[in-house]
């Protein structure tokens, strides 16, 4: 079959997206999944997590994601995957070409712009199991066509004030999606991020999460834990850094649970069925 694409978007930043890909990579390819990381953000953090900053800024323009999105010959699917140190697990790396490209009003910019990521994973997907998409923290073209390439979304978020604004603009950004490009792009859910359960006010804002979206929230969440920190700095995704660690058995809790949604959500719910009124 092939590969199941979710992006990660949020349009807050500093909530997760990034190391959600990166460290949920990670822990698929280990298990034995073939995994493809899209880095779909200008910024490129998820490209320097593999490779470092210098290689990131050395790679031109039309060898990373920004090629897709130029005026000339766009550069075939094989042509732009990379390998990554780990088996099973390859990236397609950003750059900062990919600015110019993300405009703010996606929609009305031409539709090769729009389907361009889509028609790369159409032609990527039969390679993989799984193809991750990290988004820029804005709803701007790399979202949209991110959007329009997916078959799921998770919504990382922090259980804090900052961290949960902006849900109602991404839910209105997936409805807009679902009408007029991607009918059958599924919400997997709201991923609660950097949690500590020891803190008063992130037990608080899980709570309000839970009673505003209900099952869109997802029962995983992901530990504030120095272990990711230092997975970075190794240049190694947590299941490799530390696998034994509570962190790397969260992100297996959370590869478990976004296999059994999309194990049943897609023939049996509608995903916005729990959803609630924003924050």
């Amino acid at each position: 079959m092939p590969a199941a694409t979710i992006c990660f978007l949020n349009q807050k930043g500093g909530v997760g997206k990034t190391s959600s890909v990166y460290h949920l990579g990670g822990t698929l390819a280990r298990d034995g999944a073939r995994v493809l990381c899209l880095d779909m953000d200008p910024q490129a953090s998820l490209t320097q997590g593999f490779f470092g900053p210098d290689a990131m800024r050395a790679r031109p323009a039309h060898e990373t994601i920004a090629g897709l999105f130029g005026d000339g010959i766009i550069p075939a699917a094989e042509d732009l995957i990379v390998p990554t140190a780990f088996e099973r697990l390859a990236i397609v790396p950003g750059s900062v070409h990919l600015t110019r490209h993300n405009v703010p009003e996606p929609w009305d910019a031409p539709d090769d712009q729009q389907r361009a990521l889509a028609e790369f994973v159409s032609e990527a997907a039969d390679r993989f199991d799984w193809i991750l998409i990290d988004c820029p923290p804005n709803l701007h073209l790399c979202a949209w066509a991110s959007l329009a390439a997916s078959d799921h979304i998770v919504v990382p978020l922090q259980a804090e004030d900052f961290g949960s604004q902006g849900v109602a603009a991404i839910l209105d950004c997936i409805d807009a999606m679902r009408t007029e490009v991607n009918p059958t792009l599924n919400l997997l859910g709201f991923l609660i991020t950097m949690f500590s359960a020891r803190t008063a006010i992130h037990r608080a804002y899980e709570s309000m999460l839970r009673e505003l979206y209900g099952s869109d929230v997802l029962e995983t969440t992901i530990p504030h834990a120095i272990d990711f920190k230092e997975a970075i700095a190794q240049r190694k995704p947590v299941p490799y850094s530390k696998p034994r660690g509570a962190s790397a058995k969260a992100l297996k809790a959370l590869a478990e649970e976004l296999k059994l949604r999309m194990s049943y959500t897609v023939q049996n719910a509608d995903p916005g069925e729990a959803r609630g009124e924003a924050a």
